[in-house]
């Protein structure tokens, strides 16, 4: 891998490039913050829309109302505590090990049912939502279906995500600590059931040690920097062996051999990654090692006047 760093600069090296003034796209939509594709004209089912507006259940992060205003630059019009029966709260979708490794998806399954939020949003909101979850990319890894959200309205339908098949792992695999804090958040925001809720509490979750996480932020230079290169899939093994890594038990000596298995595969893409961000950042270029949501459209004029007071 230490061998692949001059390879893997080169191939770099149009980014580099002073005064290049390439877009910088998002690792979770692979789309331009600035040149966000218009997605307001793509249809959607006829049954989600209400007098032009969208019905969307949220099951993960999303029961935070902030978040969801916070992702769009919208306020809700309007929410309720939903259920949709026959599915369950999955935590299926691949992400970033051992710091995020699974986001959480609505999957499929007789006899289950996933408590979550209603929401009525414009089609504005609902677009730039549905982009911060990464619809813009050529590839999302969430797709929309439509479910029935059981709520006081009766059974209404709904867009909702679920996994997309590349991005979705065989087995589910423990949220971070700190994204499954943000759920048990939103459903005591939303009030759903005590026993939902104990079921939130009780999913096991991890949190890497602060070294572990130091050497997962620095590999994730050399992650996104093979998004923005075209190289993804180059680091698919070392992604399947920090899930193999992985614990979530309570076993003191499990969890230690794991850290310390976790942290050894790490650090050579880890020491390219320290290197690779330090020369971005001399030449001014750090900004093309971030990832996450592009900011809303609605947020970014919210800035720009900000900035013009």
């Amino acid at each position: 891998m230490l061998l692949a760093a001059p390879l893997l600069l080169l191939a770099a090296a149009p980014l580099l490039a002073v005064g290049s003034n390439a877009p910088v796209r998002s690792l979770t939509t692979g789309a331009s913050p600035s040149r966000a594709p218009d997605t307001s004209t793509r249809p959607l089912p006829p049954s989600v829309m209400r007098g032009g507006h969208v019905e969307y259940f949220a099951f993960g992060s999303n029961l935070l109302q902030s978040k969801v205003e916070g992702r769009t630059g919208f306020p809700v019009l309007a929410k309720e505590r939903a259920v949709v029966t026959d599915h369950r709260l999955a935590f299926n979708m691949r992400a970033f090990p051992p710091l995020e490794p699974a986001m959480a998806s609505l999957e499929p399954c007789a006899g289950e049912s996933c408590e979550g939020v209603l929401y009525t949003l414009s089609r504005e909101a609902y677009e730039q939502l549905w982009r911060s979850e990464g619809g813009a990319a050529r590839r999302p890894a969430y797709e929309e279906v439509v479910v029935l959200a059981r709520c006081r309205r009766g059974a209404v339908p709904a867009l909702s995500l679920r996994a997309a098949p590349a991005a979705r792992l065989r087995r589910d695999a423990p949220p971070s600590r700190r994204y499954k804090d943000l759920l048990v958040r939103g459903a005591r925001e939303a009030r759903l059931s005590a026993a939902y809720l104990e079921r939130l509490e009780a999913v096991r979750a991890v949190r890497p040690s602060p070294a572990v996480a130091w050497l997962a932020r620095a590999h994730g230079a050399v992650a996104v920097l093979c998004f923005r290169i075209g190289l993804r899939r180059l680091l698919a093994p070392l992604r399947c062996l920090l899930y193999f890594l992985m614990y979530s038990g309570q076993s003191r000596a499990a969890s230690i051999a794991s850290e310390c298995l976790t942290a050894c595969a790490l650090l050579p893409t880890a020491l390219i990654g320290v290197c690779i961000r330090a020369l971005f950042t001399a030449v001014g270029k750090e900004a093309y090692l971030t990832f996450g949501p592009p900011p809303s459209a609605n947020q970014s004029n919210k800035k720009a006047a900000e900035g013009a007071a």
